[in-house]
């Protein structure tokens, strides 16, 4: 582990500055256990650099290391008030989930007039999941496709994740999932290379909290249900 860990470091320093040496080896100090400096960059203010820490969220450290603060940062672009962190945490959610997610991971509903693509985390027994699935040909027709990932709310050992599992692991996901968003009994079905706790884990990486939780193209969280003609309007 030690061996591990020296090369680790010696990749890491190797692209790194001299000033972002001087940041990463003050902040890793005084990190929580389980963080530690990932990256290192330029913000748009001079001497102030976005740090990821392993968090989805950045920190912000003076040039010498000596100041930083956890919070957002925001930026006046002539009457708009833009939050430059949410930008950052957007962008490393839109990296994190197109590392991880091929298109074998999803349960898709695509549009014949795709306009735009929604990642969608959801549960077969959160009613409002229903509510969203029960309108997928209106989502469709206002050209999004949908993409379904799993995330059982109760966790890895519960009811729900037994039957999210039995949609992925069927020959016909999109029926069995449809069936059991309209509460329909479904034999429950088990196999090995289902990818369900993948996506859990996933989305408690990204900070899904519950479902369903719409992920944009551009990496952006929406939380909640929302009706086809009101997401339209926040993609486009």
């Amino acid at each position: 582990m030690k061996t591990l860990l020296i090369i680790f470091t010696f990749m890491f320093s190797f692209n790194l500055s001299a000033d972002d040496l001087l940041i990463a080896s003050k902040i890793n100090k005084v990190l929580p256990e389980g963080l530690s400096v990932q990256s290192i960059k330029k913000s748009q203010i001079e001497s102030l650099y976005i740090v990821d820490i392993g968090d989805l969220q950045p920190i912000y450290a003076s040039a010498d290391g000596k100041f930083f603060f956890y919070g957002e940062l925001y930026s006046v672009e002539g009457d708009v008030l833009q939050n430059t962190t949410k930008n950052e945490i957007n962008l490393k959610r839109k990296m994190i989930l197109d590392s991880a997610l091929t298109p074998e991971d999803f349960i898709s509903f695509k549009s014949e007039a795709e306009e735009h693509v929604v990642t969608i985390f959801t549960d077969v027994d959160c009613g409002y999941c229903r509510k969203f699935h029960n309108e997928i040909d209106d989502f469709n027709a206002e050209g999004i496709t949908v993409n379904y990932v799993a995330f059982p709310r109760s966790g890895l050992e519960s009811d729900s994740y037994n039957k999210i599992v039995t949609a992925w692991c069927s020959t016909n996901p999109k029926e069995v999932l449809t069936k059991m968003k309209q509460g329909i009994n479904i034999d429950l079905l088990m196999c090995q290379n289902h990818p369900v706790e993948k996506h859990y884990l996933l989305g408690q990486k990204i900070g899904i909290t519950g479902t369903p939780a719409i992920i944009t193209s551009e990496g952006a969280l929406l939380p909640g249900y929302l009706p086809p003609a009101e997401l339209l309007k926040r993609l486009n």
